[in-house]
């Protein structure tokens, strides 16, 4: 049974969160058209969903790792490529309904547990000690972008790292409460 999505799952990153939750809830979706008598063409379906989604998600988060200095992204990287070469390389050789959905479930359990679960929360653990270095270091000027959304009045304060993340972003980034796309505003 594959864990249903908490902040103990969390890297502090709202984007990257909100990316790792949908991909909580296509995995808990493939598992359930693996678990139940389902058409090639949604067996299909939810390959592509899953697939496409996670190649997004991928480029995100080694944009993220680049931002904050995460010492391990090129070890990242070569695991994310594996996946997607991996996951490629078995749907393309099996033509049986059932062989597929067993490879989907196992996919989105192994895929989900390990990588989320174990890799990624390095990222976080990285971040982590980063602040606490940061803590007992002066203070220094950070600077700040603004950005706006359909809220009245509401601005989104960005450091740079999250700046340079949603710059360079494949998805449109939304405000969580309008639930519009965010832009970019000025630096003051």
């Amino acid at each position: 049974m594959l864990p249903d999505w908490s902040d103990d799952f969390s890297v502090h990153h709202e984007i990257i969160d909100q990316q790792h939750q949908m991909l909580f809830a296509l995995a808990h979706k493939a598992c359930r058209i693996a678990n139940s008598p389902s058409s090639a063409n949604e067996v299909k379906m939810i390959l592509i969903e899953f697939f496409d989604y996670m190649k997004t998600h991928f480029k995100d988060e080694e944009q993220y790792m680049q931002a904050i200095g995460y010492p391990r992204l090129e070890e990242h990287r070569k695991i994310h490529r594996t996946i997607v070469a991996d996951m490629a390389g078995m749907v393309k050789n099996v033509h049986s309904v059932e062989i597929l959905k067993e490879m989907i479930s196992t996919i989105a359990k192994d895929w989900l547990l390990t990588h989320i679960l174990q890799e990624d929360m390095q990222i976080e653990k990285y971040r982590e000690e980063q602040l606490e270095k940061n803590a007992s270091c002066e203070v220094r000027d950070v600077k700040h972008y603004y950005y706006t959304c359909a809220c009245p009045g509401k601005e989104h304060k960005l450091t740079e790292s999250m700046h340079i993340f949603v710059s360079n972003s494949t998805h449109p980034i939304n405000c969580k409460e309008c639930h519009q796309r965010i832009h970019f505003k000025a630096q003051r």
